[in-house]
C-alpha cells in the first residue's frame, strides 16, 4: 500500500510539471467561468474605449459560457443602448433583474432607455423601482423629477429634486431643474436662488444663465436679465434661444433696434425658429413695418400651422393693412387656445 501511495504522488507531480511547462494545455483546462470572466473583461475594456460593436460579441460569449452571468447581461444592455438597439437592450436589463432582483442599476438603465424611446410611464415605473431598492440613487430621483416636470406636476418634481440634492448637492442640473420647477409655480426668488447655486457649481453651462435671465425678466428686472442672456451667448455663440430671449427683454425695455438685431441673429442660426419670427413681427409692428410683420407671421405659420400667437399677430398686422381676412386669423388663434384673441372675433 505504501508503494502505491508513492507512485500516485509521483504521477500527480509529473502531471503538474507537464501542465506548468505547456501553457497551451493550461489554457485548454480553464474552467468555463474563467473564460467567461476573460470575455467579460475584454468586452468591458472595449466598451470603455467606445468600441461598442467590438464589445458586443465579447459580452455575448461571456453569457454563452456562463448563462447566469448577471453583470454580463447588464453590460451587454448598456452596449446595445449605445448602438441604439433599445428593444433588445431592455431584454438584457430584464434578464439582469431576473438574476438579481436588487439590481437597481438595471432598473435605472431600463428606465433611461424607455425615456429615450418616449415611454415615459414605463420609465417612471423603472426609476421608482430603482429608488425603492436603493433610496440613495440620486440620478433616479432626478429623472423622476424630470418626468413629473413634464407632466406639469411641479410640486412633485420639486420634492423629487429635493431628494436628489440631499443625496448629491454638487450636481448643477439638479439645482437648475428645481429652479425651473419653482419658476413654473411663480416662485421667482426661489428659482433665482437655485439657478445661482447651479452656476456656482458649474458656470460653464449656458442654459443655466439663460434660465436665470428669464427669471429676472419675469420679475421685471430687464437690465439684469439682459446681462445673463449675454453671458449665455458668450458661452454658446449660436445659442438662438438666448438671442430670442434677450431680444424679448430688449423689446420689453422699448429697445426695438436691439431686439430686432437679436431676433435676426436667432433666425440666422435657426431658420425654422417660429418663435423668433413671431417676435420679430411684433418689433416690425412697433416700427410700422406692417408688410415685414406680415411676412414674418406667414413664415411662422408655415413652420407651425398650430401656432396660435402667430395667427393673433398676423391678424393684428392685417388690420393695419386693411385686410378683411384679419378676423379669420383671430378666430383661428382663439380656436388654438389664445384667449386674448376673443375680443377681436366680434364682427
Amino acid at each position: 500500500m505504501k508503494t502505491k501511495s508513492v507512485l500516485l504522488i509521483t504521477f500527480l507531480l509529473s502531471c503538474s510539471v507537464i501542465c506548468f511547462a505547456q501553457d497551451t494545455i493550461r489554457a485548454i483546462t480553464l474552467m468555463p467561468t474563467q473564460d467567461a470572466e476573460r470575455f467579460f473583461n475584454n468586452g468591458t475594456a472595449k466598451f470603455n474605449a467606445k468600441l461598442y460593436v467590438d464589445a458586443l460579441p465579447d459580452f455575448t460569449k461571456a453569457i454563452e459560457l456562463k448563462p447566469d452571468f448577471e453583470k454580463a447581461y447588464y453590460s451587454r444592455g448598456l452596449c446595445r443602448v449605445e448602438l441604439i438597439m433599445y428593444k433588445i437592450a431592455i431584454e438584457d436589463f430584464m434578464k439582469s433583474i431576473e438574476l438579481n432582483p436588487a439590481a437597481d442599476y438595471s432598473y435605472f438603465s431600463m428606465g433611461s432607455v424607455k425615456e429615450l424611446d418616449g415611454n415615459l410611464k414605463g420609465a417612471l415605473n423603472d426609476y421608482e423601482n430603482a429608488v425603492r431598492i436603493k433610496s440613495e440613487h440620486d440620478k433616479a430621483w432626478y429623472h423622476i423629477g424630470v418626468l413629473h416636470f413634464l407632466e406639469k406636476n411641479y410640486n412633485a418634481a420639486i420634492s423629487d429634486f429635493d431628494h436628489a440634492i440631499q443625496i448629491n448637492s454638487k450636481d448643477a442640473y439638479y439645482w437648475n431643474d428645481r429652479g425651473s420647477a419653482k419658476r413654473q409655480l411663480s416662485n421667482l426668488n426661489g428659482a433665482i436662488e437655485d439657478y445661482k447655486i447651479a452656476i456656482k457649481i458649474n458656470s460653464g453651462l449656458p442654459f443655466i444663465h439663460n434660465n436665470l435671465g428669464s427669471a429676472y425678466r419675469e420679475k421685471g428686472e430687464l437690465k439684469t436679465a439682459i446681462e445673463f442672456y449675454t453671458t449665455a451667448i458668450s458661452l454658446k455663440t449660436d445659442y438662438c434661444i438666448a438671442y430670442n430671449n434677450r431680444g424679448y427683454a430688449k423689446y420689453l425695455a422699448d429697445d426695438y433696434v436691439g431686439a430686432l438685431a437679436d431676433f435676426n441673429r436667432a433666425i440666422s442660426y435657426q431658420s425654422d425658429y417660429a418663435f423668433a419670427y413671431v417676435n420679430r413681427a411684433a418689433v416690425r409692428y412697433k416700427q410700422k413695418d406692417y408688410a415685414g410683420g406680415l411676412e414674418d407671421c406667414n413664415k411662422a405659420i408655415a413652420i407651425n400651422s398650430n401656432y396660435g400667437d402667430a395667427y393673433l399677430n398676423r391678424g393684428i398686422v392685417k388690420e393695419m393693412l386693411r385686410d378683411n381676412t384679419a378676423i379669420d386669423d383671430f378666430k383661428k388663434a382663439y380656436e388654438l387656445g389664445v384667449n386674448s384673441a376673443k375680443q377681436y372675433t366680434i364682427e
